[in-house]
């Protein structure tokens, strides 16, 4: 009897303690589940968020140098943040959505700055096990992503790329060459004799890193003035991911090559130019904006005539040691680079690979160059030779190796605003 007893107050005492671990056991599934797709939608949200901030601020970039950073006038960038967050399942006021574009940026560290986009998304997400616990039928995730749009200068005048020449950066004759704007001469080389001024000539720059020790010689009476850093790690090729111009996109303007001399002026418009482009004698030519592709034969021009090029930029895809750029002459030239687009600051482009002719520019003594943007000859020499006074001969030099000359000065006026900038576009916060 007392046994009976006692397995029928057992059997009340499981009921109880089962009931009461059943609600908390459903308690925790409720608040699992729920919470499952709190941070699944959570995750998605943060996907969404930083893909829609890293198209705006895309947009940023490409027109930095015009906006330096805004929004345009119809908010370009605001609008594609918030299609893509439309694109992603995350509209505004639709399905508990509330999508949020600052551009630039209205919380944070990077409140108020421009070349930054802020996208906030809020969802509204619908309860379901847990609305038992609860009042409300909802509960609301957030996400916020603040990503960077803009274009950095390549604070650098000079950079020879050449790992090991002796004398990959050499200054020669009697005449000067100025690095202005504060921008650094870089030699990556890594012999003792990386740098070289000689004949009398002298090369004047705020900085220089070379990577031998020392790394410079000054034989003949060269001088290098400026404070020079031995031992100095290589800089890599800024403009590396730059594509080269697609001829099959380009209208093909000659099938052969360009012989100007007349006393006349030839005005040509951009493409491609099979076998080249040469103006000599009294010759003048007029280059309107945009890409001449010197698909062989090069582009050259001398002669007592005159080259205006502005907005231009020249790329050279030789086919032999022949086929090089050389602007000389007697006349005046006046040349600027592309002011948007991928080549962007870029005056002249020389291949990559294959044959690497010299691109040569020389100032004339009588009529002053004025030239502005990069000379970007990777795989080449590059030879740029002063003879009068005046002369501005590009505002920015990247090339294998590189020569400097001739019995005047001139100056490589380093500018931010001119030159190709560095693609800055990353997730900030």
């Amino acid at each position: 009897m007392l046994l009976s007893r006692i397995n029928e107050r057992r059997e009340g005492t499981v009921a109880v303690i089962a009931a009461i671990t059943m609600v908390g056991a459903l308690s925790f599934v409720a608040f699992s589940l729920d919470g499952g797709l709190l941070l699944d939608k959570r995750r998605k949200l943060q996907a969404t968020c930083d893909a829609a901030a890293y198209a705006a601020a895309c947009e940023l970039y490409v027109t930095w140098f015009t906006l330096g950073g805004a929004d345009d006038s119809n908010q370009t960038a605001k609008k594609l943040a918030v299609q893509v967050a439309k694109d992603m399942g995350f509209e505004n006021g639709k399905n508990g959505g509330h999508v949020t574009v600052n551009i630039p940026p209205a919380n944070g560290p990077n409140t108020g700055k421009k070349g930054y986009a802020e996208v906030i998304i809020k969802l509204d997400q619908p309860r379901y096990f847990s609305r038992i616990f609860g009042t409300n039928s909802t509960i609301s995730v957030e996400a916020r992503s603040v990503c960077r749009g803009m274009r950095s200068s390549v604070d650098n005048g000079i950079i020879v790329l050449n790992p090991y020449k002796k004398g990959s950066f050499s200054n020669g004759g009697g005449g000067t060459a100025r690095i202005t704007g504060s921008a650094s001469v870089i030699v990556n080389s890594v012999d003792s004799e990386a740098m070289i001024a000689n004949g009398g000539g002298s090369v004047t720059a705020p900085m220089y890193k070379v990577g031998g020790n020392p790394g410079w010689s000054t034989p003949g009476g060269g001088s290098i003035v400026g404070p020079i850093i031995s031992n100095s790690d290589p800089t890599p090729d800024p403009l590396r991911f730059v594509p080269e111009p697609d001829p099959s996109t380009m209208q093909v303007r000659s099938t052969k090559k360009i012989n100007h001399s007349s006393a006349s002026t030839l005005t040509l418009q951009p493409g491609v130019y099979v076998g080249g482009i040469s103006a000599t004698g009294k010759g003048n030519i007029v280059l309107q904006p945009g890409i001449y592709y010197m698909q062989g034969g090069g582009f050259s021009f001398s002669g007592q005539g005159s080259l205006s090029a502005n907005g231009v930029m020249i790329f050279n895809a030789p086919g032999a040691n022949s086929d090089t750029v050389t602007l000389s002459g007697q006349g005046a030239i006046t040349m600027s680079p592309p002011t948007s687009g991928p080549y962007q600051g870029i005056s002249v482009f020389q291949k990559r690979t294959g044959v690497q002719p010299d691109v040569s520019v020389s100032g004339n003594g009588t009529a002053p160059l004025s030239i502005t943007g990069t000379f970007y000859v990777p795989g080449g020499l590059l030879k740029v030779t002063g003879n009068g006074t005046q002369d501005t001969i590009g505002s920015q030099y990247i090339s294998d190796t590189l020569q400097l000359g001739g019995n005047g000065s001139f100056n490589v006026n380093w500018d931010p605003t001119i030159i190709p900038g560095l693609r800055s576009i990353y997730l900030v916060e």
